[in-house]
């Protein structure tokens, strides 16, 4: 059954969610004066082609962003965490800081990111597969499950109502860019590349020269290798959110510095 939760607890959560939101705050400050772009322009929406993602610019913005999607999912996982334990029941901690502390790309998914869609993806998509194919297999049905769910989110977060036609704008912050219309396809691309990242940890994870770095380097060092290995192709899974509006809607639920014009 699900575990009580205690004073210490509520407390715990309390306080965490409390400390980043402020660390969120700050960090959405010194964003938001880039237009959450703090390197210059991205490739286009429509780009896809892994080459962009290889670009000086493009890896800071996508590092950038993908910090910025931790301390999301960090913050307001302590927040629903806080409200849950007031309700007397006790539920996993959602992120356990996947890009600065992970050993692996196995670690960075299975034991670190996201946890309650892990641990959804692993009984309902993983757990059934494995029981008739491998473990990549399974690795690989897992992880486009989540891209087709994050593909559906997609159109519930960029959804156009009766107002909207084609020669809508968003303006934020003296700043017009056309409407968004998501890109589908490619949160799914994004997805299946982190299954093929596992499938080669599977295959050459073991070898001496990974055991090694792992042994002598620092944590955050290891960390940040493993998150290399995927940084190139973030954007196509963020480019969505950074382009639009998502995050200049979403800041307003949170202590931030602007520029006053």
């Amino acid at each position: 059954g699900a575990l009580r939760s205690s004073w210490k607890t509520i407390q715990y959560n309390f306080v965490n969610f409390m400390k980043y939101l402020c660390i969120l705050g700050m960090y959405s400050s010194v964003l938001v004066a880039y237009n959450y772009m703090p390197s210059a322009e991205g490739p286009l929406l429509s780009d896809i082609d892994i080459r962009t993602g290889f670009t000086r610019q493009q890896l800071v913005n996508n590092l950038a962003i993908a910090v910025l999607f931790q301390l999301y999912l960090t913050t307001f996982g302590f927040g629903i965490n806080f409200l849950t334990s007031m309700c007397g029941v006790q539920q996993i901690q959602l992120m356990l800081n996947p890009i600065f502390e992970s050993s692996s790309p196995s670690d960075f998914w299975g034991r670190r990111w996201n946890l309650v869609i892990h641990g959804i993806l692993k009984r309902g998509v993983y757990k059934p597969v494995r029981t008739r194919y491998s473990r990549w297999a399974a690795s690989l049905a897992a992880f486009v499950a989540s891209g087709i769910f994050h593909e559906w989110l997609l159109s519930i977060v960029f959804y156009t109502d009766g107002d909207d036609d084609d020669n809508h704008e968003v303006v934020h912050t003296n700043k017009i860019i056309d409407s968004i219309i998501p890109g589908y396809g490619r949160n799914t691309l994004f997805f299946v590349w982190n299954a093929i990242l596992i499938g080669l940890e599977y295959a050459f994870g073991g070898a001496a020269m990974f055991q090694l770095m792992k042994r002598h380097l620092p944590l955050t060092v290891v960390s940040l290798l493993v998150t290399s290995t995927a940084l190139p192709m973030v954007h196509w899974f963020t480019n969505d959110y950074v382009r639009s509006d998502f995050f200049w809607d979403s800041q307003i639920g949170f202590p931030i510095i602007v520029r006053v014009q």
